[in-house]
């Protein structure tokens, strides 16, 4: 019973065999004490249903079963007819009962009030009383007219009547003639003087009556009133049954298990008043209504406030038990069920030990110290799982916040469930605040419309507090609209604010904040501000390459012009012998040349910007193409000490390309190899056939190591008039890299360059097959 927690400690377990024993034989000695008082009770009231009360009772329950026993021989009757009697009298002869204030009524108005009246009494009396006893005791009613019998037994109490049946050891017949009168009352029990002089009081009384004089001034019935019709009054009486044996009865077992007793209750208008009491009663029922179970309940209560002072003052008198690992729940529900379900076996439980023990007596029999015994070791057993259960939860008594934390189940479930709903409720109210207006937002209108629809249909079913609810919903979804609404106003600010930003030509915006619904719009935003931003660096670049363009045609154009023009003033000159003329016409071709290249290069360029330029496209062998340029510039690279190196597929790669246009891109890439790649290095032509989801493509490389240092952007070399060399010190245009960029995009190819130190790549890929 005791966990090892607490059997460590001596002190602890000492305390609790002590208090749990006063409790057991506290117990025991009030039930001791209860039984003399208890016989005394159950004495006085099993015999309650010979005395005026249950008598009256009896009398009641005529007025219900008659109307029964008429409908049973098939006679004709309304209530009015058998109970009520109207009869116009001049205002001298009225006589009327009950409270004068409530009189004033029409004739047809009273005549209804009483007839209702009169229903709802039959139905009171019927639901109160005769139905009870209809269960507890035998009835028989016969119409002496017709001799029609109504009860409700397969036994035979219309015998009763002639004498002839001796099966009851309690029965009460009551006759009533052709007028209603009581012409008979026969009676048999255990005192039958006393019992027929008490049934005669009662038929001489009110209490035989359908409504007594108490129930009219009440306002039960307001049976009788006057009439405000002129030229007289009406008076109302009643009518009791006619022609009619009724008979009650009981065999020895009905009356062993049956009890009438007055039960004091307290009425609405602050009155003490009786209502009467039927049904089964035994010894057991007697300890209940006599307080033992209350014992039981107040020893509980006591081992509690135990506990209590124990645990706060002399906590070394306690100790925990095996119950700490469990949930407070499961604690109490075993507290419940010793205080609640087993209230009821504990006093069947004392009933048995008091009623198998007898009255005491000396000297002491064994069955007598046996019975208490027993009854001190249940008590015992318990009272020590009821104090096993406090020990459980004594921390309750020194920090109840702490110990619903740490030792309730329902506790962390409801944290749990709190938790849980938070994070819902969060994630709802972000779905809401963060609504992607581009998106489909049919689920976020369902769940919302689904919301309203349970709140609205919870709200009718709670009829007239459904307004009032309704009217608390407005007033919150009124708050909470207005804070959305507030919000939103917050993140369109926000979204107005970056816009602005942008436009003022701010694009170094970094957009952390939320801008709720318009979270969708913050993409879009770096989008365009990166469209803005690149188009203005887009435009500067080409103003400043515009720029650099007249520059560097200006200044290639003007270096041959001017030799030119140098050299034709050096010829004219007369005194110039032979050799230096002819040194002269040279250097004045060699330099036209180059502006004749220098034009020609500008026309080329000009007409493939401009996409004037008329292809031939037919089957060429790219790689052969490749090795053909390359033999034609091999004397060249030689003597730069260039190596170069091919990785190309043997087989042919043919490609419908214009064979005179890509020659000239191979051979611009070349000779800018044999201008700029550093002396004695190698060279990487390679050439592979790829595919990819768009299928197959020619994927060739041209890398060298450049004998200057890059600072170029790799993206710039492809632009007109751009050269490796910044000084311009070498022959060249400065336009081979941007014709062969050209030429490949016009033949529907990718030609692009890219850098890593001093390593150049030329790439370039066609899908022509």
């Amino acid at each position: 019973m005791l966990g090892t927690r607490l059997k460590s400690n001596k002190k602890a377990v000492h305390t609790a065999a002590v208090v749990v024993a006063l409790a057991a034989i506290s117990f025991v000695a009030v039930a001791i004490g209860y039984k003399g008082d208890v016989d005394a009770y159950y004495a006085e009231y099993s015999g309650g249903y010979e005395n005026e009360s249950f008598i009256g009772i009896l009398f009641q329950s005529n007025y219900v079963l008659y109307p029964e026993l008429l409908e049973k021989s098939g006679r004709q009757y309304k209530i009015e007819d058998l109970y009520l009697s109207f009869e116009e009298q001049t205002a001298e002869q009225a006589v009327y009962y009950g409270n004068e204030t409530n009189t004033e009524r029409s004739a047809e108005r009273l005549r209804a009030d009483c007839i209702l009246s009169v229903q709802q009494h039959l139905q009171w009396i019927n639901e109160l009383y005769t139905t009870e006893l209809g269960r507890r005791m035998d009835y028989c009613v016969i119409d002496e007219e017709t001799q029609t019998v109504l009860k409700n037994t397969t036994r035979n109490p219309e015998k009763l009547k002639d004498g002839s049946n001796n099966d009851y050891d309690y029965y009460i017949i009551i006759c009533y003639d052709q007028y209603g009168n009581i012409v008979d009352i026969r009676v048999h029990g255990k005192d039958a003087d006393k019992f027929l002089k008490n049934a005669q009081l009662v038929a001489n009384s009110q209490d035989s009556q359908l409504f007594t004089d108490s129930q009219k001034t009440e306002g039960y019935a307001l049976l009788s009133g006057t009439s405000d019709e002129p030229g007289g009054k009406m008076n109302v009486t009643q009518q009791n049954p006619r022609n009619a044996t009724f008979i009650y009865a009981m065999t020895a077992q009905q009356m062993e298990d049956f009890i009438w007793m007055p039960v004091y209750q307290v009425s609405e208008y602050d009155d003490l008043e009786v209502t009467n009491y039927i049904g089964g009663y035994s010894k057991e029922m007697a300890y209940d209504m006599y307080g033992m179970g209350r014992v039981y309940l107040s020893i509980l209560a006591m081992m509690v406030a135990a506990v209590l002072v124990l645990t706060r003052r002399f906590p070394q008198h306690t100790a925990d038990t095996a119950g700490t690992r469990y949930c407070m729940e499961g604690i109490l529900l075993i507290m419940v069920f010793l205080s609640l379900s087993i209230y009821t076996p504990v006093v069947d439980l004392v009933c048995y030990v008091n009623e198998r023990a007898g009255n005491i007596r000396f000297p002491l029999d064994f069955s007598y110290i046996v019975s208490y015994v027993i009854l001190f070791g249940v008590m015992f057993v318990l009272f020590g799982v009821w104090y096993w259960c406090l020990l459980s939860i004594r921390s309750v008594f020194t920090g109840f916040r702490s110990f619903i934390g740490e030792r309730s189940f329902l506790y962390r479930k409801c944290c749990e469930i709190k938790s849980s709903f938070g994070e819902h409720f969060a994630r709802w109210k972000r779905e809401l605040e963060e609504t992607d207006l581009a998106k489909n937002n049919k689920r976020l209108l369902k769940m919302l419309v689904i919301m309203q629809f349970v709140v609205v249909s919870f709200c009718c079913c709670c009829w007239f507090f459904g307004i009032l609810i309704l009217i608390v919903y407005s007033y919150l979804l009124h708050v909470l609209l207005k804070l959305y609404m507030g919000r939103m106003q917050k993140h369109y600010n926000s979204l107005l604010e970056a816009t602005n930003a942008i436009a003022k030509g701010n694009f170094d915006n970094s957009f952390d904040g939320n801008f709720g619904i318009f979270e969708s719009y913050k993409k879009e935003l770096c989008q365009i501000q990166d469209g803005f931003g690149k188009a203005v660096e887009e435009e500067v670049r080409s103003q400043r390459m515009k720029t650099e363009l007249i520059t560097n045609v200006s200044h290639d154009l003007k270096t041959p012009l001017t030799a030119i023009i140098t050299y034709i003033d050096l010829l004219k000159d007369e005194h110039i012998t032979d050799e230096q003329r002819k040194s002269y016409l040279d250097t004045l071709e060699r330099k036209s040349l180059r502006l004749k290249v220098l034009i020609e290069d500008l026309f080329e360029i000009s007409k493939a910007s401009s996409g004037n330029v008329k292809l031939e496209p037919v089957s060429v062998d790219i790689c052969n193409l490749m090795r053909q340029v390359y033999l034609e510039y091999e004397e060249k690279m030689l003597e730069n000490g260039l190596d170069v190196r091919f990785d190309m597929p043997e087989e042919k790669v043919i490609l419908q390309l214009d064979s005179q246009k890509t020659y000239r891109i191979f051979e611009n890439l070349y000779v800018n190899i044999i201008k700029y790649a550093m002396a004695n290095t190698r060279v990487y032509i390679q050439a592979k056939v790829q595919e990819d989801a768009q299928g197959r493509y020619v994927h060739i490389e041209i890398k060298n190591i450049s004998a200057e240092e890059l600072t170029v952007n790799p993206t710039d070399l492809t632009e007109r008039f751009v050269r490796g060399d910044a000084a311009r010190n070498t022959e060249g245009s400065g336009l081979g890299l941007a014709i062969a960029k050209s030429f490949t995009q016009l033949q529907g190819g990718m030609f692009t360059i890219e850098t890593d130190g001093d390593l150049f790549k030329a790439v370039i890929e066609w899908r022509r097959f």
